[in-house]
């Protein structure tokens, strides 16, 4: 009796491990991916066409990983990256004054055995505007530039 309850827990146990594979895989490169990311900043200028070009090349990469079972939890990372850059676009897109943008990306790289995976991770600092052919300075965060040209645009319907 105790062997047959033995094989029966072994059978079970294994069947678990066997139908978790590609969970198991996943978290292992995850787990990998965080142990061994390189984070870095880079300056960009950014238009409204270079921006949606690389997002949109990210949101494949996210998409690409996400179908994948070794890389589908890297995939999410680049997927909430891509969440968070996107606002550059939305935002040069509904300012049309605002011609391009110097901003200060944050960059992850992961290299692996097969394949490196390079990103935009973030929204990162914002550090000039051209606003109708002019360069101002601007040094701060994406969320306080936001907020100040939401107040400034308000302020000029008003």
């Amino acid at each position: 009796m105790k062997k047959t309850v033995s094989i029966i827990v072994g059978v079970v146990a294994l069947i678990f491990i066997l139908a978790n594979i590609p969970n198991i895989i996943a978290q292992a490169k995850l787990y990998s991916y965080n142990n061994n990311k390189q984070v870095t900043t880079e300056t960009r200028v950014i238009t409204f066409d270079e921006i949606f070009e690389t997002l949109y090349q990210q949101m494949k990469l996210a998409q690409e990983l996400r179908g994948s079972t070794k890389y589908s939890l890297i995939g999410d990372e680049v997927r909430t990256g891509l969440d968070d850059a996107y606002d550059y676009a939305r935002f040069l897109d509904k300012h049309p004054q605002i011609n391009s943008m110097k901003v200060e990306l944050p960059i992850i790289t992961y290299k692996d055995d097969d394949r490196t995976i390079r990103f935009i991770s973030g929204k990162g600092e914002v550090l000039e505007i051209e606003e109708n052919g002019e360069w101002k300075e601007y040094n701060g965060s994406w969320d306080d530039l936001w907020k100040e040209l939401i107040e400034q645009y308000n302020q000029n319907d008003h």
